[in-house]
Parts: structure tokens; sequence; C-alpha cells
């Protein structure tokens, strides 16, 4: 157990914290630019000499913690771990914790507490619960402008325009460190399998030009066709079938865009053999024909 004869929880020479008011929140939080991921609380801890907090019985929030000078040591229901310059570190919610800086060489910290609906698929990409993650160092000096321009932000009050920019910020660093850092490991959760349904979506990339059934895609799942499809729609939001649709289309708007081949050519090359079938099936996906589409000017 650690002990200090002096523990500090903040007051720390040029940190920088805001602790936004609950009921502030309960209202932003009904936004929809908020309502995904939020800071409930956020702050800059600098050279945090004698920092240190235990939480019995964890927060009510998830906590990012990103160091980037210094050091010290993160207990994640009774795992150590050290946490150092160029490193992040993740504790969901709920989770008995404790943390100190080290004596010698305190660490410096970005920190943040967030909520929201998609809160968990941040969660997700830690590949082992409460154990620091190594972060390349362009995502970390992109992570410590948005974490400065949130900070600055906040002072000027909690109105809505104001939170809702914090709300992106955060999801921006979140999604920066967590899903662009180079770094982290592909795969989310150490030694975890990709699930079936990814693979599935693997398989769909790479036979765009095969007239895929839903039963041949519950075969490749492992899956009876009605169990997969209620899967399927659960985590994408669409139908196995409406989901390959929507990658051909994807595939024909980059063929129009960066070539020149004829419409006939790019509903072959999207597994369409009638390009009237494929000009309907356009159509009703984007809004118009692959002829109109091709004449829009991009860019």
């Amino acid at each position: 157990m650690k002990t200090k004869t002096l523990q500090l929880r903040e007051g720390f020479a040029g940190q920088d914290m805001f602790v936004i008011p609950r009921p502030v929140l309960a209202r932003a939080r009904q936004h929809p630019l908020v309502r995904s991921a939020y800071p409930t609380d956020i702050g800059w801890f600098p050279n945090a000499s004698h920092h240190y907090r235990d939480r019995p019985s964890g927060a009510n929030q998830d906590h990012l913690m990103m160091c980037v000078e210094g050091q010290g040591s993160v207990v994640v229901e009774g795992q150590r771990a050290c946490l150092k310059a160029g490193e992040m570190l993740i504790i969901p919610r709920n989770t008995p914790h404790s943390y100190w800086a080290a004596d010698g060489n305190p660490w410096s910290i970005y920190w943040v507490h967030f909520l929201g609906e998609d809160a968990d698929y941040y969660i997700d990409r830690i590949p082992r619960r409460g154990q620091s993650v190594p972060i390349e160092p362009p995502a970390q000096d992109e992570a410590v402008r948005l974490f400065r321009y949130c900070l600055d932000a906040l002072r000027d009050g909690y109105g809505l325009p104001t939170l809702i920019y914090a709300a992106q910020s955060v999801q921006h660093i979140l999604s920066l460190l967590l899903y662009r850092n180079q770094s982290l490991p592909i795969e989310p959760r150490s030694g975890k399998r990709r699930s079936s349904l990814d693979l599935v979506i693997d398989y769909m990339q790479t036979h765009l030009q095969e007239p895929l059934r839903l039963e041949d895609l519950a075969r490749e799942a492992g899956m009876s066709a009605s169990h997969f499809s209620e899967r399927f729609r659960t985590q994408t939001g669409q139908s196995p079938v409406a989901y390959f649709i929507h990658l051909r289309m994807r595939l024909a708007c980059r063929l129009l865009d960066l070539s020149n081949k004829p419409i006939k050519t790019v509903a072959i090359e999207t597994g369409y053999r009638d390009p009237y079938y494929f000009s309907r099936v356009f159509k009703k996906s984007m809004g118009i024909s692959p002829e109109k589409y091709r004449d829009i000017k991009k860019g």
C-alpha cells in the first residue's frame, strides 16, 4: 500500500482543471453532439509531486490519463502498472483503483473523466484493463493541443456551445489516441480473436464481385441465417445484405471518381452484370444516377 507524509489530490503549480457542474451536464448531454462522449472533469497537472488518489469503489466515470513527462504508478483491481512519459492509461468506471506520482520524477499528466453513449467503444480498445499503452509521438503532440484547446474553451464558462466544443474535443482525443495511434495494437484486448462478424465484413470486402446471399454470409460466421442477421443488424445498424450493397456502392463511387471506365464496366467490377439494374441500385443508394454522380465536381 502506498504511504506518503504528503498526499495531494490537486493544487500543483501551473495546473489547469475544470469540474463541470452536474446539473449543467445533465442538460447538455441531451444534445446529439454531446451525448456520444463528453467530459465531466478535465485537467492538466504538471510536475505533480505528491499527487495521490485512492478510490476503493472506483469513479462514476471512465478516466483517461496521458503522461507527457515523468512517471507514476497505477493500481487497478489489485494489478499495478507504471505510467511513464509517452504512455496513456484508461481506468473504466466503477473500477477500484489508486495512483500516485513517482517521488523523484513525478509525472505531468493530462487527464479527463468522461461518460457517454459511446464511451464503451473507447474502453474496449484498450488491450489490457488498467495497463499502460504507448502513444506514438505525433498522436501525443496532437492530443496535447486538443487538451489545451478544450481547457482554454472551458474558461469561457459552461454554455451549451462551449460544452459541445468540449465534448467534440474529447471525442477527438479519444479517437486519436485509441484509433489513430500506431503504437496501439490493432486488436482490442490482448489475445482476443476478432469477432466472427468482423471476419464476415472482411469476407464481403474481398468478394464484392460475387453474388453473395445471406446464407453464404451466415455460413462464414458459423451461425444460422436468422441469428446472424440479428447479430449483424445489432452491431452495424443495417442488414447484412444492405451492408454488402453499401460496400459495393462505395467501390462504385470510387471507380466513378477516379477512373473514366464506362458505367457498364463499373457495374461489372462491383458485381452487377446488368448495368441497368446497377444504375437502379446506385440511384436508390445515392439519390442520383451514376452518370450524374460522375458529372458532379468534387473536391
